[in-house]
């Protein structure tokens, strides 16, 4: 648990570009409100002390040091909250005013009476996902040229959901014909 808990750090960190969204004073103000807060703060100060961990004979830590050396931060907020209507779509807001930018893409959006997910891909490669539900509210924030590709080696580590991509079936090659007889 240690090791992966290690891993997992070692993964994210990294330099901070234009593509760190500002992550607004109103999140901050709602861990009071919540029983339970995750707060992810990676940054450039991690990248050196990330990858010396690291072990690159192990399959799962190499995927993950690839992945680190690509990122230069990864900045995460969680809350979990008692009841519905502890928070509302004022306190991020923000945020999303932030994704009209035209170096921000929404590459998808899901909405529906209680719930809305979204994320968007930065111009150089950054993302940012946003997942709202009734007593839960969750903000990624991922600086780096980084892939759909990538994003199986992040998957389900530091509050950055589980992502499964999948790879297109490679076209089967043509079976030979037999030759006619003659």
């Amino acid at each position: 648990m240690r090791t992966k808990l290690l891993v997992s750090l070692l993964a994210v960190a990294g330099v901070m570009v234009a593509q760190q969204v500002k992550l607004p004073p109103a999140l901050d103000k709602l861990a009071s409100k919540a029983k339970e807060v995750t707060t992810v703060n990676l940054g450039p100060e991690m990248m050196g002390l990330a990858t010396k961990f690291m072990d690159a004979k192990k399959p799962d830590e190499a995927e993950v040091k690839k992945v680190a050396s690509k990122l230069r931060g990864v900045y995460v907020r969680s809350y979990e909250f008692e009841k519905v209507g502890d928070y509302t779509e004022a306190d991020f807001a923000e945020i999303r005013e932030q994704m009209k930018s035209p170096e921000w893409t929404n590459i998808i959006s899901n909405r529906s009476s209680k719930e809305l997910s979204e994320i968007y891909m930065h111009k150089d490669g950054g993302m940012l996902i946003l997942s709202a539900e009734p007593r839960e509210l969750t903000v990624v924030n991922i600086v780096g040229n980084i892939t759909a590709e990538d994003l199986g080696g992040l998957s389900g580590q530091f509050g950055v959901p589980n992502v499964v991509t999948r790879e297109r079936p490679k076209a089967k090659a043509p079976a030979k014909q037999e030759e006619e007889e003659e």
